[in-house]
């Protein structure tokens, strides 16, 4: 008799030790749907800590891809509200019954986050109705959340986990947005959430491990044609001031994420605009979904590999 191997691993994923931080890019577009590129998402592991840091459109499947169950997700940084940061938010609350998350779902975000996360729910009143009743007879425990609406300074602390908000500058009327810093066995991550230029995130951030920061471009002629472009070149930090940011800052490693590429001008050619205008080698990237970084003395970067495959 014949007996055959049949390969039933459909991801791998490296086991994280103590003293290592891991950051997972889980969605590094914009609000565009791109199937490559699912909106704004990154998870941060840290010890027994599991922190995801905004929630864009696809959070859950990219979590999934990435080996991580859901409700073992009970801490969420939105760093302010568009969209592409907090689409896929409805579905982390609501997809907790279905995986019988036990713990409290903590979200942390800017004013308004309390309201924001009310109306979710009051949105899908008719769902948690019908699913509290036979035959299903759920219990509202896997919808419990906690809001907590930041300010400036410490929001998190908990297993050697700090995770420290400041505000960064989002223009367009945007008055409450954040960036997060992440200690943990001291090092140091900075995710910038959406932001121009930003003196104070420099300040949060010098000498980090890993910068993650947001990035915008388009061709100068597109931009000096297009008032709408121009306006969102003013939100966002072009490659010219990103370069001045990883000056001042100093950090191990950059990656770009959030790259909104206007008018035809490519991903590679925004990354070359940045490393030829930074003043010494910086080891800079640009993100991709599913890149996961470790951080430990040295930083290493890989893809997670995911198989759609039953």
């Amino acid at each position: 008799m014949r007996f055959f191997l049949i390969p039933i691993l459909l991801m791998f994923v490296s086991p994280i030790f103590a003293d290592v931080m891991r950051v997972t890019i889980l969605g590094s577009g914009t609000p565009r749907p791109d199937i490559n590129r699912f909106s704004q998402s990154i998870l941060v592991e840290a010890g027994d800590e599991k922190l995801l840091f905004d929630a864009g459109r696809g959070a859950t499947i990219r979590l999934s891809q990435a080996g991580i169950n859901i409700k073992d997700i009970n801490k969420i940084f939105l760093t302010h509200l568009h969209s592409d940061h907090t689409l896929g938010l409805p579905d982390l609350i609501m997809t907790g019954w279905i995986y019988q998350r036990s713990q409290e779902l903590q979200i942390f975000g800017p004013a308004g986050t309390k309201d924001f996360v009310k109306n979710i729910k009051s949105a899908f009143f008719e769902d948690i109705k019908i699913r509290t009743v036979a035959p299903e007879n759920h219990t509202l425990a896997g919808l419990s959340t906690s809001t907590t609406e930041i300010q400036e300074g410490l929001v998190y602390k908990k297993n050697g986990v700090e995770v420290i908000a400041f505000r960064v500058d989002h223009g367009g009327g945007v008055e409450h947005a954040f960036g997060y810093k992440i200690i943990y066995n001291k090092k140091v991550v900075v995710i910038s959430g959406d932001t121009n230029y930003s003196d104070n995130l420099i300040k949060y951030a010098k000498n980090c491990d890993l910068l993650i920061h947001e990035i915008a471009d388009a061709p100068l002629k597109v931009i000096n044609n297009n008032a709408k472009v121009q306006g969102l070149m003013n939100y966002h930090t072009t490659p010219s001031e990103m370069a001045k940011v990883i000056n001042a800052v100093n950090p191990k490693f950059t990656i770009l994420t959030h790259i909104l590429a206007l008018g035809g001008i490519s991903i590679s050619e925004i990354h070359n605009k940045v490393l030829s205008s930074v003043n010494k080698d910086y080891r800079i990237e640009m993100a991709y979904d599913l890149m996961a970084i470790d951080i430990k003395e040295n930083i290493q970067t890989y893809s997670i590999d995911y198989s759609n495959e039953k």
